[in-house]
């Protein structure tokens, strides 16, 4: 994985955090102006402060989750690819203890067993070379 990537996927996290702290912030700024205690003109001047941070916040949160959106897709990607390249790795070291196991059979080491038999036909089977992409 590259800083590029990895930026990336921390920028992808960040604005969906930023995104949660939004949306509590407007639970509690929202429950904070009904509990408002105060005269009907405190009460109008505090609905107005609220409906102005309310607005410019909108406006924040949609451009961050507009951002966010824009990053899903390569996220999605990089979080396949590194999926890919771990299948990619347990196999090859699957292999490699295949053919250590078959090595000990054929230097005397172990016993063949029928087992040993049945998972070398079906290995064969395989297309040959499709782990080794990278």
């Amino acid at each position: 994985m590259t800083d590029d990537d990895e930026r990336l996927r921390q920028t992808y996290q960040a604005l969906g955090l930023l995104i949660k702290q939004v949306e509590v912030s407007f639970l509690k700024r929202k429950a904070d102006l009904r509990a408002f205690q105060g005269t009907h003109k405190d009460r109008q001047q505090a609905a107005a402060e609220y409906e102005d941070w309310k607005s410019r916040t909108v406006h924040f949160a949609n451009l961050a989750r507009e951002r966010r959106a824009e990053l899903e897709h390569r996220v999605r990607l990089l979080n396949q690819n590194h999926a890919f390249d771990a299948i990619r790795t347990a196999l090859r070291t699957l292999a490699q203890a295949v053919s250590d196991h078959r090595d000990a059979i054929r230097s005397g080491i172990r016993e063949e067993t029928t087992a040993d038999r049945m998972l070398w036909v079906r290995l064969d089977l395989l297309p040959p070379d499709r782990v080794s992409g990278g």
